[in-house]
């Protein structure tokens, strides 16, 4: 497969170029009749968009390539079909890594399977003396390490809470839930306002983090360090509230329910048009809270226990990297260094772009802060939210996936060999359809949790010591 690389510079001067290779001295800089030219780095990430759109990612890749002259970078752009469809992305770095060809800074999803892969650069080094690193919110650094190694580069962040409409608690004058506030609090609060014409809540999400607002020794998924806990109280009493909750008819649609019979003909997202009052929402939801895309008066707050999730996107230096100081340097530019962070306030100020995700050190720049921060000043518990993140950092949950090892197949992909029905076919239910018939009362809890909890953690156990053996 030939690659296509385009320059930083072929970008803004709208021309393709090849990316060309040339001998490389033992430095990894490249030799040309005697001369030393720029030192090669490649980068590959999903959020590039196209070259036409020029997003705020590709600008701030020109940015870095103006501020490092000394560099060529190339961006990697993901082949077409034959049909003009771009090829997967993650396909396409399979290709790449069987060629021993892994970009030198890249995007990828999961800490665990990139150091399991073998794809991923041990950054320790790097990042042991950087005070940059160490301003960044402590569960993400954390979650970057994989046996005390750090190898996941923190890039992005988003912050899941609870949502709440208050125009429907207002019309149906019900008490708002305040900001502290337990999970019998949110259960009553979903009862009061679940009438003919509202649910009480759509996406619910407490089968991961409730256990974890119940008791504050487990974290997302039910997760701690001696692994799953599915057989634990606050695990049973998470579930028999979502339950209780599909039972009594005072959800929406979500994915245990079938298609909404109530709601009014042409509504096709309830939550968005005004017909659920909470639900289980991120940042990236805030924009329509206050540009008036929402037809209703919301907010921001933390989930029941004052907890808040955690969602973490990484960035990656590839493992065959010739060079990985700079490579860092580019993941940092593009991720949580300071002067990469402040410089894309500056692109996106001018460009009349918005920040991706929330700040990665909250407080430590304040200008990165009032930045994200000036849109959002009338949502009032949302404030108070972000402030939590410096003030309470005990309060953050991690989202499991990107950093516990084998958390796909324990929680939702593993065949736990217990036979069930799933669209009118009988099969092995996965542990994701397992919970779903469970939450649906079809089948209890108590039954299943012992075999539940050996399951998910031999995918731990398995999937950790395949990370440990790179």
């Amino acid at each position: 497969m030939k690659k296509r690389l385009l320059t930083v510079t072929a970008l803004l001067v709208g021309a393709a170029m090849a990316f060309t290779g040339c001998e490389k001295s033992a430095g990894g800089a490249a030799q040309s009749g005697g001369a030393q030219a720029k030192v090669p780095l490649s980068y590959l990430a999903w959020n590039l968009g196209t070259v036409e759109e020029n997003n705020l990612e590709r600008m701030r890749l020109a940015a870095f390539q103006e501020a490092h002259p000394e560099v060529q970078l190339s961006i990697l752009e993901i082949p077409k079909n034959a049909d003009g469809t771009s090829q997967s992305y993650q396909d396409y770095m399979a290709s790449l890594a069987a060629q021993a060809n892994l970009p030198d800074v890249y995007m990828q999803s999961s800490v665990p399977e990139q150091v399991g892969k073998g794809w991923a650069y041990n950054a320790s080094s790097l990042t042991a003396n950087d005070p940059d690193f160490q301003k960044v919110i402590p569960a993400f650094k954390e979650g970057a390490r994989i046996n005390g190694q750090v190898y996941g580069l923190p890039n992005q962040a988003h912050l899941f809470g609870m949502a709440i409409n208050l125009s429907i608690f207002e019309e149906l004058n019900a008490p708002p839930l305040p900001f502290e506030y337990t999970v019998g609090d949110l259960r009553q609060a979903i009862a009061r306002v679940s009438t003919n014409k509202y649910k009480g809540i759509d996406n619910f999400g407490i089968e991961d983090w409730g256990a974890a607002s119940i008791d504050p020794s487990l974290g997302f998924g039910t997760f701690n360090a001696s692994g799953f806990h599915f057989t634990s109280p606050a695990y049973a009493e998470a579930l028999g509230v979502i339950q209780d909750v599909v039972a009594r008819g005072q959800s929406g649609s979500g994915s245990f329910l079938p298609a909404a019979s109530w709601l009014p003909e042409g509504v096709t997202w309830p939550w968005g048009e005004g017909y659920i009052a909470l639900q289980y929402e991120a940042t990236w939801s805030l924009a329509g809270f206050v540009n008036g895309e929402r037809p209703f008066k919301a907010d921001l707050m933390p989930l029941p226990g004052g907890k808040v999730v955690l969602v973490p996107d990484f960035i990656f230096i590839g493992a065959n990297t010739k060079n990985p100081e700079l490579a860092y340097e580019l993941a940092k530019w593009m991720g949580f260094g300071e002067t990469g962070q402040k410089k894309m306030v500056e692109l996106a100020k001018a460009g009349g772009k918005q920040m991706p995700g929330i700040p990665l050190a909250p407080g430590a720049y304040p200008e990165v802060d009032a930045f994200f921060l000036q849109n959002y000043r009338g949502l009032t518990n949302f404030m108070k939210l972000y402030q939590m993140i410096t003030e309470k950092p005990e309060s953050i949950l991690i989202e499991g996936y990107k950093i516990v090892p084998g958390y796909d197949l324990a929680r939702f992909n593993a065949d736990t060999g217990i036979l069930g029905t799933v669209n009118g076919a009988q099969k092995s239910l996965t542990m994701g359809e397992l919970i779903t018939s469970i939450i649906r009362g079809e089948r209890q809890l108590a039954d299943y949790a012992g075999e539940m909890e050996r399951i998910a953690n031999a995918e731990w156990q398995k999937a950790l010591q395949a990370a440990a053996g790179k």
